[in-house]
């Protein structure tokens, strides 16, 4: 029997070996890269004792798919981390000795998974809400117009108007996702006047903003060049970023937006004071559906705003980071080219 298939076989997935007393008598690269366990401290052992499990009240081996056939158990990395692996049990002669396992780790795709399902779960309540407050509000304006103060009209209208615009937020937001994942996202870029852009920008979230009691503060200078941008994906770059600000800040304070062109690059900052960001998730919240807050809390929408912001900023040749804010809160700081980059000009 030979355990190890090829060398370019082996770097992608791990072949373990153990014989009938359950230890370890063939080890390779792929096998240790997944487990963490150098292969001279992994031979001789027992297998149990390599792949632990979460509960220790069962074993790995007694988790083993049958001969041909493939099973997903988790498992424990060296350093302590879970791993989810599939596992095939390799169908082998009668006659040989030794059991051979194939492993794959499964950890990222489990992972992706798992957000995908929750964000499947979420995305209807995220609709079903401001639909069923138009319903409402539509429904008031259709039985009682005509005994309607103005000031009830004008709250009724507004309502309706929040509603719309939180809706063309999440639409734009899953088309912008759906395109990136097909590979097919592009931007263009045209002559944009970047003090229209802000105030479109501002135009989206201003209901939000006045619901909440909140004022948005611009530090950008009167004087600036026509710069070559796509002005639509921009818009919404700072509409994700200043309603991020907005739902994590308290009511009534207020978000800070600034804009400067720096030779060929804008340079952009959103600036809130809300409850900051643990610094070990600053890189996991410009991925796909990962929220910045607790999953119970509905306003925190589905995850998908920054990972569009970082992918349109991407497209223009930028970046995004995210830092504290010395007043409490948090900056996100982006910046792009004003060359031709990537983009398809007119």
């Amino acid at each position: 029997m030979n355990p190890n298939p090829d060398p370019e076989f082996s770097t992608e997935v791990g072949i373990v070996a153990f014989d009938a007393a359950g230890c370890i008598t063939s080890f390779n690269h792929g096998a240790e890269k997944i487990s963490g366990w150098p292969g001279e401290l992994a031979l001789s052992r027992p297998l149990d004792a390599i792949f632990r499990l979460p509960e220790e009240q069962i074993s790995f081996q007694m988790l083993l798919p049958r001969p041909g056939r493939q099973k997903q158990i988790e498992v424990l990395h060296q350093n302590g981390e879970a791993l989810t692996l599939l596992v095939t049990q390799v169908q082998l002669p009668s006659n040989e000795g030794d059991t051979v396992l194939v492993l794959s780790d499964q950890t990222e795709e489990q992972a992706e998974k798992k957000l995908q399902s929750y964000f499947l779960g979420n995305i209807s309540h995220e609709f079903r809400t401001p639909l069923s407050a138009l319903n409402a509000s539509v429904e008031l304006l259709l039985e009682d117009l005509g005994q309607l103060s103005q000031a009830e009209i004008a709250q009724l209208l507004n309502s309706i108007h929040f509603s719309v615009t939180g809706l063309q937020t999440l639409i734009d937001n899953l088309l912008e996702s759906t395109s990136i994942e097909a590979g097919q996202f592009r931007i263009r870029r045209r002559k944009t006047n970047l003090h229209q852009v802000a105030d479109e920008a501002l135009h989206i979230m201003r209901p939000l903003l006045t619901r909440r009691q909140q004022t948005l503060t611009r530090y950008i200078p009167r004087q600036l060049p026509i710069v070559k941008v796509d002005s639509t994906r921009l818009v919404q770059v700072l509409v994700n970023l200043i309603s991020n600000a907005s739902k994590y800040s308290p009511i009534g304070e207020t978000i800070e937006l600034t804009l400067r062109v720096d030779g060929n690059s804008l340079h952009g900052m959103v600036a809130d004071h809300g409850p900051g960001i643990p610094l070990e998730t600053r890189t996991d919240i410009f991925r796909r559906y990962v929220r910045l807050g607790d999953k119970d809390e509905a306003q925190y929408g589905v995850g998908l705003g920054l990972s569009v912001v970082k992918a349109i900023l991407e497209q223009h040749g930028g970046q995004i980071s995210v830092a504290d804010n010395p007043g409490g809160g948090s900056i996100f700081e982006f910046s792009l080219s004003l060359e031709e980059g990537e983009g398809e000009l007119p």
